[in-house]
């Protein structure tokens, strides 16, 4: 096979592994064949990764604190508000969809998604029943159940010791 056809296709595979195209195991396997078993040297650029995380980060954190000052330091309608939530949430929720491998910016879409989710409940107990406080520890054990199934699904012990924390912390109030 011509050398620039193999450098093409043996490119073209390496991009697919990038972008998770296709299993890792068949890229190499595909790599292998290509190089006729050699493999190429990696392209894989732990500075710019780091560097796109570093970037990726600090966009979710915005996104975070953006929502947050929009529930909390601006006059717009409640319903604005849940509406602009939500849609931090789904940003969040693709986040996490979009960078599978990578551990922190999962985390911190997770976080991110999980803390949303908190202040859209505490907008909807407080647009559907203002003033009832019931409802609104309702709607609290609820989000920390939440919390606790994510952690046991997810295998992250930090969201189940907080969904716990905060059923606690709920309950304790309720009973005061």
């Amino acid at each position: 096979m011509d050398e620039m056809r193999k450098k093409i296709i043996i490119q073209e595979i390496n991009s697919w592994k990038e972008s998770r195209m296709l299993p890792e195991q068949y890229c190499n396997y595909l790599l292998a064949l290509y190089c006729q078993g050699e493999l190429p040297p990696s392209k894989s650029n732990k500075n710019e990764s780091k560097k796109n995380d570093i970037f990726t980060g600090v966009l979710l954190g915005a996104l975070f604190a953006f929502i947050v000052f929009l529930n909390y330091f601006t006059e717009i309608p409640i319903r604005m508000q849940m509406l602009m939530t939500t849609i931090s949430i789904l940003v969040f929720c693709l986040a996490v969809r979009r960078f599978n491998g990578r551990k922190t910016i999962i985390q911190m879409s997770l976080m991110g998604m999980a803390l949303s989710l908190l202040l859209l409940t505490v907008s909807f107990a407080e647009f559907m029943a203002p003033g009832k406080v019931g409802i609104f520890y309702i709607f609290l054990f609820i989000n920390c159940g939440l919390w606790i199934l994510m952690g046991i699904k997810m295998k992250l012990l930090h969201f189940s010791i907080a969904g716990g924390l905060g059923a606690l912390v709920t309950l304790y109030f309720l009973l005061i």
